[in-house]
């Protein structure tokens, strides 16, 4: 990468992941929403991930583009000030705007199962301040994919540095972590796992389910887990008002992993619903057209193997990728 390149992505980068949503931060809540649904109107801000969420209008009605666009800008705006946020505080803190709906199971273990949808930080935050620490899963993370973005893989190693504080573990990046974390369990600490994973990125254990009416795939390694460790699970996410910019954590009712079928059909309806509800907030569209073409697979073999996705099991784009 040129010296002009790495120049051009170092300011950007800059912009995106700490001046932008971390400067509003450190004003009042209401000041700092009404600034951050300015910043959302910018054409330039995050328009990676905008871009890769154009594709929703072909399987959602989108009744206003340029709405949508915003609600994207500014899902991912409170993605980030979250951690400036966090990293400013104690454990014992908690966000103004977020409230919580439900509790997490008072003793025990579980694994809480989330998506790739709204602002997911406050689950770490919630989980300690109900006495549990926890651990969270990942895909690795690798330096590779951050090549000449210096600043971007710095404000990775921090967000992954600050769900470890929060929960009190380290993260356990798969593959090869299946008997760390049944250990984990075991010693009665919940497990965080995101379940809206594609094949491309998770190849074994996918299931066809559907999603968005169209036959997609999740991967049973969460439930497989949760069945194994003999513990419930707990589905979890976090919904977005884009009106006000108030939050609500929504802590499910603790169920078993299994029969697994049925269990990811029922997350699947969750997910299906909650993107039906606010499609701006889903942060995975940009992996939506391979997931498409990979489920045809899942469905005709009950399996997939990486091979035949091309070899795309690799980091996803980490300009517009979760790391948490």
């Amino acid at each position: 990468m040129s010296l002009r390149a790495t120049l051009r992505h170092a300011l950007h980068d800059a912009w995106q992941l700490s001046l932008a949503p971390g400067l509003p931060a450190r004003l009042p809540w209401p000041r700092a929403w009404a600034l951050w649904r300015h910043l959302a109107a910018r054409p330039e801000l995050y328009a990676d991930a905008v871009a890769a969420a154009a594709v929703a209008a072909e399987y959602l009605p989108i009744a206003d583009a340029a709405a949508f666009a915003r609600a994207v800008r500014t899902t991912w705006l409170l993605d980030i000030a979250d951690l400036h946020l966090s990293r400013r505080h104690g454990l014992d803190w908690w966000p103004d705007a977020v409230a919580v709906d439900g509790a997490w199971p008072r003793e025990g273990a579980f694994v809480a199962v989330t998506f790739h949808y709204g602002t997911g930080l406050c689950i770490c935050r919630s989980l300690r301040q109900a006495g549990h620490r926890s651990r969270f899963l990942s895909g690795r993370f690798e330096p590779d994919a951050f090549r000449g973005r210096p600043l971007l893989y710095r404000y990775g190693r921090r967000r992954l540095a600050e769900v470890e504080r929060l929960g009190g573990a380290p993260v356990a990046y798969r593959p090869g972590v299946r008997q760390a974390l049944l250990d984990t369990l075991a010693r009665g600490v919940p497990v965080i796992g995101l379940i809206d994973v594609p094949p491309r990125l998770a190849p074994r254990g996918q299931h066809p389910v559907t999603l968005l009416g169209q036959p997609a795939s999740l991967p049973d390694g969460l439930l497989v887990l949760a069945r194994d460790a003999g513990v419930p699970i707990v589905p979890c996410w976090v919904e977005i008002d884009f009106a006000t910019g108030r939050r609500r954590l929504v802590i499910g009712v603790a169920r078993a992993p299994e029969p697994v079928a049925s269990t990811l059909a029922a997350l699947a309806a969750d997910l299906d619903r909650l993107i039906r509800a606010q499609p701006a907030a889903w942060m995975f569209w940009q992996e939506w057209r391979d997931w498409l073409r990979d489920a045809p697979r899942v469905s005709a073999a009950g399996t997939f193997s990486n091979a035949d996705a091309g070899g795309r099991l690799a980091p996803s784009n980490p300009a517009t990728g979760s790391f948490a």
